[in-house]
């Protein structure tokens, strides 16, 4: 049985390619057409069996002219010959409709070949078109595969930070609930004027902590804020960090009278810093020595002038976190380095976020090491000089 076939090219390809068809395939009626608009129409009277197209043509070519050839005519076979050697143009060919795709440079020795097996019903792909086509299918497969993982990595991450945040609001009931029940006990107790003058002291003492303790959650809150909204800002300036670490370790000192702190702070320690800031990262990291620590535990806090900068380290004798709770506890607010039911450690969980990011805004980094013995080390550097960055941190930065 006879086999139509319209071929649409250029004048001299389309006498070409009729030549070699004819000679090929004498069982071929061949219709020709140069223009691709007189393609289509050829198309759509004729009906042909097989169409083989050149789609580099002007005014409709690409996916788009094999898609009016299908509608042209619908039981059409079209194998497209094209000059573009790009998987991407080939993959949307095919997926308009064509059910061959051939590189015109590869020559016509492949199209009889192709022909029939459109014929027959399956799919033909010249050898560099083929090969083309599978090499962006792996790459595309492997694009997938990161893909997935990345989604999967986002799922993950937003979990522990839809948990993060519920550990947090549990955590805040309890930070907040104990300086307010303090106060409210305490200010119940001042209104009784019959309290010794000494005891009024006392009360009025452990009034002013609570209130400290709830001023410094509420500050907490207010820097992440900032810092989440890109308003948060530093007031950099040469600043002798000296007096302020020393002023952090006393105050640490009094809440922790239990827990000794070993401390040693050079006269003169001047780096380029926002003094309350770094003050309150030096607080927030002796803080949470002391907590993780043993009754009766070692807190060390050794300052160094470095040509890097300064070093500030704190050095405690508890259990020990993990690098991946410390790391978690750096990069994600609301984590705390243990399950939110243990409140006799626990505390609000944004202070090592804080303290990174108040570290990384000064140009500096921050990092802590785990300790063969027990305990961990927390360290930051910031420059102590104006305009520096430390952009390459220390081993095991976080």
């Amino acid at each position: 049985m006879a086999t139509n076939a319209l071929i649409c090219d250029g004048p001299d390809e389309v006498a070409r390619l009729q030549y070699h068809l004819l000679r090929e395939t004498p069982d071929l009626i061949v219709e020709v057409a140069t223009d691709a608009f007189r393609a289509v129409e050829a198309a759509a009277r004729s009906r042909p069996d097989v169409v083989v197209a050149n789609v580099d043509m002007d005014a409709v070519g690409g996916p788009e002219m094999v898609r009016r050839m299908k509608a042209a005519a619908p039981s059409a076979r079209v194998i497209v010959r094209s000059d573009v050697a790009d998987p991407t143009v080939i993959a949307a060919s095919l997926a308009a409709g064509a059910a061959a795709y051939l590189l015109r440079a590869e020559g016509l020795d492949g199209l009889t070949a192709a022909i029939r097996t459109v014929q027959a019903g399956g799919m033909a792909l010249s050898a560099r078109a083929a090969d083309l086509l599978a090499d962006e299918i792996g790459r595309t497969v492997l694009r997938v595969r990161d893909l997935e993982d990345e989604l999967q990595t986002l799922r993950e991450d937003v979990s522990q930070g839809t948990t993060a945040k519920a550990d947090f609001l549990a955590n805040i009931s309890h930070e907040l609930r104990t300086p307010v029940t303090v106060a409210k006990g305490i200010a119940y107790v001042l209104r009784n004027p019959s309290v010794p003058e000494v005891e009024r002291e006392q009360f009025l003492q452990q009034l002013q902590d609570s209130l400290d303790s709830l001023v410094g959650i509420v500050d907490e809150i207010i820097t992440l804020a900032e810092l989440e909204r890109g308003t948060f800002s530093l007031d950099l300036a040469p600043t002798d960090l000296g007096p302020l670490i020393r002023n952090a370790v006393d105050d640490v000192r009094r809440r922790y009278p239990t827990t000794p702190i070993e401390a040693q702070v050079p006269d003169a320690l001047v780096a380029i810093a926002d003094g309350g800031r770094i003050g309150g990262v030096v607080h927030e990291l002796l803080d949470n020595a002391c907590r993780y620590s043993p009754v009766g535990g070692t807190v060390e806090l050794v300052t160094r002038l470095l040509d890097e900068g300064v070093v500030v380290a704190v050095t405690d004798r508890g259990d020990g976190l993990d690098r991946g709770v410390v790391a978690q506890a750096f990069r994600q607010p609301f984590s705390t380095g243990e399950a939110t039911l243990r409140k006799e450690k626990a505390g609000v969980g944004v202070g090592l976020h804080l303290a990174r990011q108040i570290v990384i805004e000064h140009g500096g980094v921050i990092w802590a090491d785990p300790l063969p013995g027990g305990g961990t080390r927390v360290s930051f550097c910031i420059p102590s000089h104006e305009g520096d960055r430390l952009e390459a941190p220390p081993a095991g930065a976080a």
